[in-house]
């Protein structure tokens, strides 16, 4: 299996998230990585879908914590 290259955008984004100990949330990597909210969502949902960040859920808001090694993705 082949690893794949990170986006520019992608990098920025994972890159933001574990430089920080605590859970960011969409808005508040949107505005660190100084790109829109909607590609920062797709990305975000990308990296939870792969299994590389964790969302947690405070009413209307999402937020978003990175890991150094990818969880193992339940099927």
């Amino acid at each position: 299996m082949e690893k794949q290259k990170l986006k520019a955008g992608e990098y920025r984004i994972l890159k933001t998230l574990l430089e920080h100990d605590y859970e960011l949330s969409t808005t508040e990597v949107a505005e660190m990585t100084g790109m829109s909210w909607n590609t920062v969502k797709r990305y975000l949902d990308k990296f939870h879908d792969s299994g590389w960040i964790e969302e947690s859920r405070v009413g209307n808001r999402e937020y978003w914590r990175a890991y150094r090694q990818p969880k193992r993705v339940r099927v």
